[in-house]
C-alpha cells in the first residue's frame, strides 16, 4: 500500500490556543519563578531544589519550542508580519529566559559540596547530572553574578549589536552581474551560489571576479566590525581568567582539548584525498587547475527528476532498510504533517529542522524541485527529526545535544540516503554526479571548514594585541587556504572572513568547526553500521538519547568503544569519504582525454 504524503506541514495543533497566550502565561511562570529563585537562600531541601530544577528544565523546554514554532511561522512566509511580530516577542522571551537560567546557576553554585555531592547522586537526576555538573562547574569559572548579568544586559547593544550590524551591512551588499548584455545588480549570496554552480565557467569567472572587487570596495568597514566583534569576545575571555579563547568552544561541543587537536591532526594527514579529486576534476574539466570558483561547480549533472512521492519512498525505504523503528519514524513524519516541501515565493531559503519538545514532535521546511539532491535535504533534515524525537524522551535539560553532536544524525541519515541514490541511480551521469555531490560536501568539511577555524584561531590570538587591519586579515585568510588546498587551486578566496555568518554569532563559539566534528563524528558511527548492520542501531539509538547529557568523549567510550582523545577513531571517520573518493576515480577513468 502506497504511503500518504503531504506537502505541506501542520502548524496549527502545535499550540491551539494561539502563540499570544502561550507567551502571556510563559512570561507570567518566568517571572514568578525568576522572583522565587532570587528570594531563595541557599538551598538546603533536596525536595526544594528538585522541584526547582523540574521548573526550570520545564520552563527553558516551552520557551525553546515557542522560539521553534516562530522560526517555521516567520519561514512559511517571510513577508508575514505576523511571523515577524512573534519571532520578536520569542527573542524577548528568550532574553529573560537567559536571565533566569544565570540566577538558576548562582543558585545551584550556593548549595554546600557536602549537600551537592550527595543530592547530584540522586536516582531523580539520572539523565540530568552531567548537566547539572557542568552548569555548576562553569558557573564557578566566570565572573561574580552581579557582573555576568551587567554582561549579559550591555551585550544587547554591544556584543549582539555587531552581529546585527554585520547581518545588516552584509545583506546591503549588491553584486554587479552582467546576464544577456546588461547588468543586474544581485544580492552576495545570490551572486556568490551563481558563481558557484553556474554551469558556464565564463560566467562563474566573470561574477567571482565582481565579488571580489566588491569585497575590496568594503573590506575595511567589515574588518573593523570583525574587530570589534572578536574584541568583545576576548575581552569578555580575558575578565573571566579564561587564557584559552577555544575553552567555551569546547564546552559547547562538549570536547576535550585533546580530541579537538586528534581530530585536526588526522584532517592534516588526509589532506591528500583533496588533491587528488581535485585533480581528476581539473583533467575532466580540462583545466590547468582549477579556481576557488570552481570547488562546487559539478562536473556532472543528474538529468533524471523525482516526484515528491518517489522522493519519499526512498526515504523510507532506505530508513527501513536500517532499522524497523526508522523507517516507522520517516512514515509518521511524511503523513502527519512534519514537512512543508512545496516551493513558493516568499518562503525562506534552505532547509532547517524545528524541534518541539512539548509536543515530542519536529518541523522540516524545504523547498523540494525535484532533484536528487532535495531527497538527500530531506533524509538530512529528517536525521535532525529523529535525533529530537529521542532527545523528547529526556528532560529538558538534556534535551539539546552538543554543537557538533547536532549535526550528527543528520549526517548519518544523508549518508544512508545518498549511497542508495547512487546505486539506484538510472544513468551512469546520475551516479556519478551523486557521488561527485557526496566528496564535495566531505571535503568541505574536512578542508573547506577547517582552514577557516584555523584562520579563526589565529585572528582571536593576534586580535589580543590590537586590531588587524584588512590586508592583515586577507594575508592571514590566503595563508591559511593556501595551507590547506596547497597548490592545487589558481586563487584562494581571502576573503571568506567577509562573507561566512558563522564567523559573527554571539551564541556559538567558532562555530565553523562543529560541522566538522559532526561530519566526522557521524562518519565513524557509519564505518562501523557497515561493518555491523544489525547491531549498530540500538547503540546508535543509545548515544542519540543520551547526548544532550553525556560530553561526547564519554559517549563515544560508551556506546562504540572509541577514545576520541587518540588519532584511530578520526582516521577511521574518513573510510566514507575515502571509498567514494576512490569509486569516483575508477569511474571516471574513462572521461580523461
Amino acid at each position: 500500500m502506497k504511503n500518504t504524503v503531504r506537502k505541506n506541514w501542520d502548524l496549527e495543533r502545535l499550540f491551539p490556543d494561539g502563540l499570544e497566550h502561550e507567551l502571556q502565561l510563559k512570561n507570567e511562570q518566568m517571572e514568578a519563578l525568576h522572583e522565587q529563585i532570587k528570594n531563595s537562600k541557599t538551598p538546603d531541601d533536596f525536595k526544594d531544589f528538585l522541584l526547582t530544577v523540574e521548573e526550570v528544565q520545564k520552563l527553558y523546554s516551552d520557551v525553546f519550542a515557542i522560539d521553534e514554532y516562530a522560526i517555521c511561522l516567520s519561514s512559511q512566509d517571510v513577508q508575514d508580519r505576523n511571523g515577524h511580530y512573534f519571532m520578536d516577542q520569542s527573542q524577548r522571551l528568550k532574553a529573560k529566559m537567559e536571565s533566569l537560567l544565570l540566577t538558576f546557576d548562582q543558585y545551584i553554585a550556593a548549595i554546600y559540596e557536602s549537600s551537592w555531592h550527595e543530592w547530584i547522586q540522586a536516582e531523580e537526576l539520572d539523565g540530568i547530572r552531567t548537566s547539572l555538573m557542568e552548569r555548576r562547574r562553569q558557573k564557578k569559572e566566570r565572573l561574580a553574578p552581579e557582573l555576568e548579568q551587567a554582561i549579559h544586559t550591555l551585550s544587547m547593544n554591544g556584543f549582539e549589536g555587531w552581529e546585527d550590524l554585520y547581518e545588516q551591512e552584509f545583506a546591503r551588499l549588491r553584486v554587479p552581474v552582467e546576464e544577456d548584455g546588461e547588468v543586474t545588480e544581485m544580492s552576495f549570496d545570490m551572486a556568490f551560489m551563481k558563481a558557484m554552480l553556474s554551469k558556464d565557467r565564463s560566467v562563474r569567472s566573470s561574477i567571482a571576479a565582481s565579488i571580489i572587487e566588491v569585497c575590496k570596495q568594503n573590506q575595511d568597514r567589515f574588518a573593523l566590525i570583525f574587530n570589534h566583534f572578536a574584541g568583545f569576545r576576548n575581552d569578555l575571555y580575558e575578565l573571566r581568567g579564561w587564557t584559552n579563547p577555544l575553552k567555551e568552544m569546547y564546552e559547547q561541543n562538549r570536547m576535550t582539548e585533546p580530541a579537538v587537536t586528534s581530530m585536526m591532526k588526522a584532517l592534516h594527514d588526509h589532506k591528500d584525498l583533496l588533491y587528488q579529486f581535485l585533480k581528476r576534476k581539473a583533467q575532466i574539466d580540462h583545466l590547468a587547475k582549477p579556481d576557488w570558483y570552481d570547488l562546487y561547480a559539478p562536473s556532472f549533472t543528474a538529468k533524471t527528476t523525482l516526484t515528491y512521492e518517489e522522493a519519499t519512498e526512498i526515504v523510507i525505504q532506505q530508513f527501513s532498510q536500517y532499522s524497523e523503528k526508522l523507517g516507522d519514524f520517516a512514515k509518521q513524519a511524511f503523513q502527519d504533517g512534519w514537512i512543508d516541501a512545496e516551493p513558493h515565493e516568499n518562503k525562506r531559503h534552505g532547509a532547517f529542522c524545528a524541534s518541539i519538545p512539548h509536543v515530542k514532535e519536529s518541523r522540516v521546511l524545504l523547498s523540494f524541485h525535484g532533484t536528487y539532491q532535495d531527497v538527500v535535504t530531506l533524509a538530512h533534515e529528517l536525521g535532525h527529526a529523529y535525533h529530537n524525537t529521542l532527545l523528547h524522551e529526556q528532560p529538558g535539560f538534556a534535551q539539546h545535544a552538543g554543537t557538533g553532536l547536532a549535526e550528527t544524525a543528520s549526517t548519518f541519515a544523508e549518508n544512508l540516503v545518498l549511497d542508495a541514490a547512487i546505486d539506484l541511480a538510472k544513468t551512469e551521469e546520475d551516479a556519478l554526479s551523486l557521488l561527485e555531490m557526496k566528496i564535495i560536501n566531505g571535503l568541505k568539511y574536512t578542508t573547506f571548514i577547517p582552514a577557516k577555524f584555523e584562520f579563526e584561531k589565529d585572528f582571536y590570538e593576534k586580535r589580543k594585541q590590537g586590531k588587524l587591519s584588512s590586508s592583515e586579515m586577507i594575508d592571514l585568510m590566503e595563508a591559511k587556504e593556501r595551507d590547506w588546498f596547497g597548490d592545487q587551486l589558481e586563487h584562494v578566496n581571502a576573503y571568506n572572513w567577509m562573507s561566512i555568518p558563522h564567523f559573527y554569532d554571539t551564541e556559538k563559539a567558532f562555530y565553523n568547526i562543529p560541522y566538522t566534528i559532526g561530519y566526522l563524528f557521524s562518519n565513524g558511527m557509519y564505518a562501523q553500521y557497515k561493518e555491523h548492520p544489525a547491531s549498530f542501531p540500538e547503540k546508535y539509538d543509545g548515544l542519540l538519547s543520551r547526548s544532550g547529557d553525556l560530553p561526547m568523549d564519554e559517549l563515544c567510550a560508551a556506546f562504540l568503544g572509541q577514545d576520541l582523545n587518540t588519532q584511530t577513531f578520526w582516521n577511521e571517520s574518513f573510510r566514507p569519504l575515502e571509498e567514494a573518493i576512490e569509486d569516483y576515480l575508477k569511474r571516471t577513468e574513462n572521461y580523461i582525454t
